[in-house]
């Protein structure tokens, strides 16, 4: 079960290693200091508006399918062709509200054009997210970590002609770096469609408005979840672009993108695997803890290094990545990358907590994190002027510390999971060496380069890694019985 998990993992890993990197980095990178930050930050504010109201078209219907299908797999026959007009339906209610409320919020003529693109886009991923939910539910993990970089890698080759070609770069506009997403997401939509009706017979004559109806219902839960997460994780910048002085908006946006492509390579892809490994764990009433362990084991001594960069190393490579960014706002990025650890736990045990279906204590505790992070946020913007940014970043953490030691308190509880003192103090005693190991160099050997510097740390905090215990090479190759078939 482990040697599954993990040879699922590491594929997984490989693939978004080869191809988002280079999407957020090389490419979107790229755009904002074409564009600068006034108008990347508009452009941020507006996807992340429409990703906050992404629930309409979700309805926790991906969360839903997801679990109920690792359990029973032939229930996709009939609930697939259903949550699809479910979905359609919900696209359409979407599109509506999202206009009024942009009407409301004051976004101008040429804020709706993006608006409107942007709102599109968010529809071709929601159905690609719920064509891979069942590619993952039918325990297809390869085939899904493949749907999981394509779309990336489509807008890569289709972005990289607007901006290394110079006669059209110097017309490149933030519009034509949304358009190419749409498209991208439209081809890989597509494609997952395909496989979907491949991999199950789909019961397209089974479509019944009360079966939407009740799809719908039991899925309010999970949507609740899911609004209150996108508030408490994506209001910021928005909040930021309506109160906060002209730029700033763009400068924390440039720090949450390392933040981002630190999580989409680890706690977001776990997640994703996770879910229904769990769901079908305790359906069959399996032991979970060795996996719920060792995803622990992995996920957070690779986030507190990245923290660990930050820390030391943040100020030559925030400043060095970005034009119009200068070593004050450092504060921002060492501020969202400590956020990171943080994500990792709530993606590890909030997904437990998802997969054994207790979603009113989630509900709950992001429903608190949306009354701490908004009133922070708020307080923060008003009264800190040009370090709204770093106020917010701050707030971030705070947010997000809360709701992962309340997961990891419920989870506990619920889960009846076992407290081990040894095994925790392992994890604290890599953090506080590691740390130790990072000042050290940068002390030592202060003439190295940065990248020198790096990669030492790296290499001590390996050893330490493995000289606490945490994990071993032994453990990751143990030859345990597959989860499920190893047609993946």
């Amino acid at each position: 079960m482990r040697k599954h998990f993990v040879q699922n993992l590491l594929f997984l890993i490989l693939v978004n290693l080869i191809v988002k990197p280079l999407w957020i980095m090389g490419i979107d990178r790229t755009v904002q200091n074409t564009v600068g930050n006034t108008v990347y930050g508009t452009y941020y504010a507006i996807f992340n508006f429409t990703l906050i109201f992404q629930v309409l078209l979700d309805f926790g219907l991906q969360s839903y399918n997801n679990q109920t299908v690792s359990k029973a797999p032939q229930a996709m026959r009939n609930l697939f062709p259903n949550i699809v007009v479910a979905k359609l339906i919900l696209s359409v209610i979407y599109l509506a509200i999202v206009f009024i409320l942009g009407l409301i919020w004051g976004f101008v003529q040429q804020d709706f054009i993006l608006l409107s693109i942007l709102a599109l886009l968010q529809i071709a991923s929601s159905f690609l997210l719920f064509f891979r939910s069942n590619i993952s539910a039918l325990q297809r993990f390869k085939t899904d970590s493949i749907f999981s970089v394509l779309d990336r890698f489509i807008v890569i080759a289709i972005v990289s002609l607007l901006l290394f070609l110079p006669q059209i770069k110097a017309h490149f506009k933030i519009e034509y770096f949304a358009l190419a997403q749409l498209l991208a997401f439209s081809i890989a939509l597509i494609a997952a469609f395909k496989v979907c009706t491949r991999l199950n017979t789909i019961h397209w004559h089974h479509i019944h408005l009360r079966k939407v109806r009740l799809v719908l219902k039991r899925s309010i839960p999970y949507a609740l979840l899911v609004f209150l997460m996108g508030i408490y994780m994506r209001s910021d910048v928005v909040l930021l672009d309506k109160l906060a002085e002209e730029g700033v908006a763009g400068k924390y946006a440039a720090a949450f993108r390392l933040l981002d492509v630190s999580n989409n390579m680890s706690g977001v892809l776990l997640a994703g695997l996770l879910l229904p490994l769990f769901g079908k764990m305790i359906a069959q009433k399996e032991a979970f803890q060795s996996i719920l362990r060792l995803s622990v084991n992995l996920l957070l001594p690779a986030s507190w290094g990245l923290v660990l960069i930050t820390l030391f190393w943040g100020e030559q490579i925030f400043t060095g990545l970005y034009k119009e960014v200068t070593t004050q706002d450092t504060p921002i990025l060492q501020w969202l990358m400590l956020c990171l650890p943080m994500y990792a736990i709530n993606y590890i045990y909030s997904t437990l907590l998802t997969a054994n279906g207790s979603i009113k204590i989630l509900v709950r505790i992001s429903l608190v994190a949306v009354v701490l992070n908004v009133g922070l946020n708020l307080y923060g913007i008003y009264t800190s002027g040009a370090d709204a940014a770093i106020f917010t970043a701050r707030n971030a953490f705070i947010t997000l510390l809360f709701t992962s030691i309340c997961n990891i308190w419920f989870g506990r509880k619920i889960m009846q999971l076992r407290f081990d003192p040894k095994w925790i103090a392992r994890l604290l005693a890599f953090a506080g060496l590691s740390f130790a190991a990072a000042y050290g160099i940068t002390q030592v050997a202060s003439g190295w380069s940065m990248w020198l510097q790096i990669t030492a740390t790296a290499g001590l905090s390996l050893m330490i890694y493995l000289l606490c215990g945490i994990i071993s090479f032994k453990e990751l190759q143990t030859p345990l019985k597959r989860f499920s078939s190893p047609h993946n």
